[in-house]
């Protein structure tokens, strides 16, 4: 294919640099640029910050798609949420133990695509006659049907959405911070309206492979960004004296906030208790979502995550569970970090030198423990991680350009409903 525009649609863009799927926006554009395709962006009801940060890396911005003031989700879409809302409740009511299991807060598949969009979407493709679209997110598979069978479909994952909702309040998570969540059924649909979908991990993958009866063409396209790795603090003259710095970088996402509540109650006394000499600090939009204890040292949000991998010996990720791949624990090697996570931590991922995996907060502590009384160790495992995160880079790209020149699958045209 000779056109080498892409024209990319997503809810989200590139952003703060503690937010995962931002960080995910930026280094799939970079690489779509590296592999020689002009980008044509168009957000949707992106922020101003993240319309400014984005528009630097594309080459065109040529729309917003807006929700409506006042508009209302479709009249199908609408009865059909209070129904299994109605449905839920009373499952709920049946009596005890009855609902464990219930899909908890699945909403339609369509219920974040307003029906304008489709009109607007369609108008780009009478100007721009694209032959290539990605759009992030399988709640917003709806564009696809604005592009008819000769234009390649991609859809861009990030994540598992079936009964996504029902996990979190497995992970004890209050309902407020519930977000998406979709049954089995409408997840394929939306993923069988693309040509090509991308999974962030295998795991993920291989699911969407068997939504869809191998009828679409998945491809693992993780979240590998160049290995950057940065010098490390330098050492106080008095050894003794010295305490390093353990760092954690993360977004106010409740799933962090989960995490860090834990490793707060169950490791981080463990290490002290132990002699551990180590200081704790925490950076990003977590500093604000939750209290935390006067003897962790907080640098809130950070314009660069350089800031706090410049100041740390290693990093922690204690993610509890989750989907997609755990993009804390990538950018830490990429930095040149040795990294202690649990099994969460690195799920989708294959064992990586400089990654110490620990399923219980004994585990944890430990693995803290042996870097904090051996920092040289530290330092080489970084280095490792470092390395080996740059020999994934080429594979990354060597994947995704195998689904940038799939051919498009033809078959019947689907309705938006």
């Amino acid at each position: 294919m000779t056109d080498r525009r892409v024209l990319v649609i997503s809810r989200i863009g590139v952003g703060p640099p503690y937010a995962g799927n931002r960080s995910r926006m930026a280094a799939l554009l970079d690489d779509l640029r590296a592999l020689g395709f002009e980008l044509h962006f168009a957000g949707v009801e992106l922020s101003a910050e993240e319309k400014r940060e984005t528009r630097k890396a594309v080459d065109h911005w040529i729309h917003d798609f807006v929700w409506p003031e006042g508009g209302r989700r479709p009249l199908a879409s609408r009865i059909r949420q209070r129904l299994v809302g109605a449905w839920q409740r009373l499952r709920r009511r049946g009596g005890p133990g009855q609902d464990q299991g219930l899909p908890i807060g699945n909403r339609p598949l369509d219920d974040w695509f307003h029906p304008s969009w489709l009109v607007q979407a369609r108008r780009l493709q009478q100007v721009g006659n694209y032959r290539r679209v990605l759009v992030s997110y399988v709640i917003h598979s709806a564009f696809f049907e604005a592009f008819d069978s000769s234009c390649l479909k991609i859809l861009d994952c990030h994540d598992v959405f079936t009964d996504r909702n029902a996990m979190l309040q497995k992970a004890q998570l209050d309902p407020q911070d519930f977000w998406i969540s979709l049954n089995a059924g409408d997840e394929r649909r939306g993923l069988r309206r693309s040509d090509v979908i991308l999974g962030i991990q295998e795991r993920e993958s291989s699911y969407f492979q068997h939504l869809t009866h191998g009828r679409r063409v998945v491809r693992t396209v993780g979240h590998i960004i160049a290995s950057d790795p940065l010098p490390f603090p330098e050492v106080q003259a008095s050894s003794e004296a010295e305490t390093f710095v353990v760092g954690y970088l993360a977004s106010a996402n409740p799933l962090n906030r989960v995490g860090l509540r834990w490793f707060l109650e169950e490791v981080w006394p463990l290490v002290m208790d132990r002699g551990g000499r180590g200081r704790l600090v925490v950076a990003g939009g977590i500093c604000e979502a939750m209290a935390l204890p006067e003897e962790v040292e907080l640098l809130g949000i950070v314009p660069s995550p350089s800031e706090i991998y410049r100041l740390s010996l290693f990093m922690i990720n204690p993610m509890r569970s989750g989907t997609g791949l755990k993009i804390k624990t990538i950018e830490a090697m990429a930095h040149g970090r040795a990294i202690v996570t649990t099994p969460a931590g690195v799920e989708g991922m294959a064992l990586a030198p400089g990654v110490a995996v620990a399923g219980t907060a004994d585990d944890f502590a430990a693995a803290m423990l042996a870097y904090l009384r051996d920092p040289a160790e530290a330092r080489v495992a970084g280095a490792a991680a470092a390395e080996h995160l740059g020999g994934l880079r080429q594979q990354v790209r060597s994947s995704l350009l195998e689904a940038l020149d799939t051919p498009p699958v033809q078959r019947f045209r689907t309705v938006f409903r």
